[in-house]
């Protein structure tokens, strides 16, 4: 009996060390693949790998292959465009949780949330910049100067260096407080500048002086029919919509600038109506303008029969392989062939472009000529009619991106007098192409551009203008 209660208590000793070794066993069998797993969907999530790739590190790790994990939208084209987006997973790491649901961190400019229902993030963008400007002998009297003249007061002169010039300037000055209030399908965004003066289409002063950029509220709960209320980037052509910070070359092109649809900035205060491009592949935007640009009404304007005319602008673009955005240039290194295709229409009635008389404003006059469309100056009341076609592509380090345009400029029939033969002043035309590639990737990119301009007034002299970078 003492015999049997000895082995039956050396048994109870040794039956937990071999469970325990079977259990190791069993673990060490099956560990790599379900370690693997949690690490394989982090990555696919991330978008590093596609979803074969997955399957076959699971099936190399004896693992059935898993469902289909969607991958995070892509946001970067709504916030290169001046759209507010949500905190990206890489920012985790650079938040503080403060306890009862609020949190501090960084996630491209420093952010405080509480909970889901109210954020605010400051950035702050600043470009400097050396320029130095050679005469060219040739400059003569036609061409830019007339395309680009000075306004100062009543007098209109052609913009001509006399010697060499040397400067420094601060470029840009950007000051951006963004968000999202009560939910996060209504996010705001307020931009602020002070740009060197001589950079901007603010009216010549000694000084530069800070302006309301942007001020816009997004109200996002449907997808297919989002809407945009304050003053904004007009959803006209490609290059104009994507904030400078990612352009390829450190200005935009002179001809997209030029075709903006109210010919004085690339921004205007009104309503729009669009898709939100993240979530679908075939989007389109409409919107309704006042048409006078930023910080100004036509009732500022006090321009006689015209005051309650308005600028409409709509926009339909497609992506037709994979979402390549508006960020210029391959940053991301795309993988697969990325190609979208855009078309734009603007409209914008009754634009006084007279430098003196009843309804004349000199920040319009200034505008009009910074942007190159100096020629249309003291045409009278004019109707703009402006249609750009824009694509770009990417892939594996490779970018192109074009646009082209045509603006139709008509006289106002009401201001027709017996002595004016037509009303008809031109139609402007112009277009660029830009290609680059990356000789590092994400590193060092090669970048060309060509430029082409007829603005086409019916004026004397009236030439062509093109540039190439």
């Amino acid at each position: 009996m003492d015999n049997l209660k000895a082995r039956f208590g050396r048994a109870v000793k040794t039956w937990p060390a071999l469970l325990l070794a079977a259990g190791m066993a069993m673990v060490l069998t099956i560990s790599p693949a379900r370690a693997a797993d949690p690490a394989l969907k982090i990555l696919l999530k991330k978008g590093i790998i596609t979803q074969q790739e997955y399957d076959e590190a699971l099936k190399e790790a004896e693992q059935p292959p898993a469902a289909p994990v969607e991958a995070k939208p892509m946001t970067q084209a709504k916030e290169d465009a001046g759209v507010p987006t949500e905190k990206s997973a890489s920012a985790q790491d650079s938040t503080v949780d403060l306890g009862k649901g609020i949190r501090f961190g960084y996630d491209r400019g420093l952010y405080t949330q509480f909970k889901d229902k109210f954020q605010l993030k400051i950035r702050i963008r600043l470009q400097f910049r050396y320029t130095e400007s050679s005469v060219n002998s040739a400059y003569g009297a036609v061409g830019d100067t007339k395309n680009y003249p000075t306004i100062s007061g009543t007098a209109i002169t052609a913009r001509k260096l006399q010697e060499d010039v040397s400067e420094f300037d601060v470029r840009r000055v950007r000051l951006v407080f963004e968000g999202f209030a009560f939910n996060p399908e209504t996010t705001y965004f307020v931009q602020f500048r002070n740009d060197t003066n001589g950079t901007t289409t603010q009216p010549t002063t000694t000084r530069s002086t800070t302006q309301l950029y942007d001020a816009y509220v997004d109200l996002k709960q449907i997808p297919l029919a989002n809407l945009r209320i304050g003053q904004y980037r007009t959803l006209f052509g490609r290059q104009e919509y994507v904030s400078s910070a990612l352009l390829q070359f450190v200005d935009r092109n002179f001809v997209a600038e030029a075709f903006v649809p109210n010919t004085i900035d690339r921004r205007d205060q009104g309503i729009t109506l669009l898709s939100d491009p993240a979530k679908h592949s075939v989007n389109y935007a409409f919107g309704v303008f006042n048409g006078v640009g930023i910080n100004l009404t036509r009732l500022g304007l006090n321009t006689p029969g015209n005051a309650n005319e308005l600028m409409y602008v709509g926009r339909v673009t497609a992506d037709v392989l994979g979402k390549p955005g508006y960020p210029e240039g391959d940053l991301g290194y795309s993988r697969t062939p990325q190609l979208a295709v855009g078309a734009s229409y603007g409209y914008d009635g009754g634009l006084q472009t007279n430098t003196t008389g009843a309804g004349s404003n000199s920040q319009i006059s200034t505008a009009i000529a910074s942007l190159g469309n100096g020629r249309l100056l003291n045409q009278g009341v004019v109707n703009l009619g402006t249609t750009g076609v824009d694509f770009i592509f990417k892939y594996k380090g490779l970018s192109f991106q074009g646009e082209g345009f045509v603006r139709n400029v008509d006289l106002r029939d009401q201001f027709l007098t017996p002595s004016l033969q037509r009303n008809h002043v031109g139609n402007a035309t112009g277009f660029y192409v830009q290609g680059g590639y990356f000789l590092v990737p994400k590193t060092i990119e090669v970048v060309v551009r060509y430029s082409y301009m007829d603005p086409d007034t019916l004026h004397t002299q009236d030439t062509l203008t093109s540039g190439l970078g």
